[in-house]
């Protein structure tokens, strides 16, 4: 069955904020008196609940500490990070391709919702996107199924119509538990093939051209820009 729909991740994939998101999780940290905890340790996590990044710091966190180091997480994020978010060169340009050959597109990200669509709409994407998904949108995040199957179901489609994007083992190991096709970007976090990706890829290009190989269609040249060549 051809493919129909991309499956993204956020951080990573399409926005250069890995750095980002371990950063902010530290200054949390040590605003408590924990161990700042090292880039590779948090970046693993990406994609996984914020509460699992504290747990890192502090085993016994109870309940109310985890409430409490989300919300000042997400106010830093939303007052300094969020601002600052830049798209992956290339990444607009393939949004654009994708949406221009009648593919759909959903993002599948261990972000609020809300705060994926408010990132992409600020950065120009909006068209492009038809459904906004977010780890709160969910009862089980990843690498549960369940985020990808909602978004499966929202678009109206079968696993075998659908493709996962995305840099880390979450976002991996969520596509084939739901049954879709999986391509790992070395763009990202992990910089060496994540076991159960069917697909690995190093540029915009080679992107493209594998999910237009697997949607059997021809890579478009977008109008007023030329060919794609990031």
């Amino acid at each position: 069955m051809s493919l129909r729909a991309v499956l993204w991740d956020l951080d990573g994939t399409l926005t250069d904020s890995v750095r980002f998101v371990v950063d902010t999780a530290n200054r949390v940290i040590e605003a408590h008196g924990g161990a700042v905890l090292d880039f590779e340790s948090v970046g693993a996590m990406t994609g996984l609940p914020l509460e699992a990044i504290f747990r890192m710091a502090w085993p016994d966190l109870t309940p109310d500490d985890a409430q409490r180091y989300r919300t000042e997480y997400r106010d830093i994020y939303d007052r300094e990070i969020i601002p600052a978010t830049k798209l992956f060169d290339g990444a607009r340009e393939t949004l654009h391709a994708f949406h221009e050959a009648g593919l759909l597109q959903a993002t599948v990200t261990g972000k609020r919702a809300a705060d994926c669509e408010r990132i992409l709409r600020g950065l120009g994407i909006a068209s492009e996107i038809d459904v906004y998904l977010g780890g709160d949108s969910v009862p089980l995040p990843k690498p549960a199924p369940d985020l990808a199957q909602h978004a499966m179901a929202r678009l109206g489609l079968g696993p075998a119509e659908c493709v996962v994007v995305g840099d880390a083992n979450a976002d991996i190991a969520m596509g084939k538990a739901a049954g879709a096709r999986t391509i790992q970007v070395l763009w990202g976090f992990a910089r060496e093939r994540i076991d159960g990706a069917d697909v690995v890829v190093a540029t915009w290009a080679d992107l493209r051209e594998t999910v237009f190989a697997l949607a059997g269609r021809v890579n478009p040249i977008l109008r007023d820009r030329g060919a794609l060549g990031s």
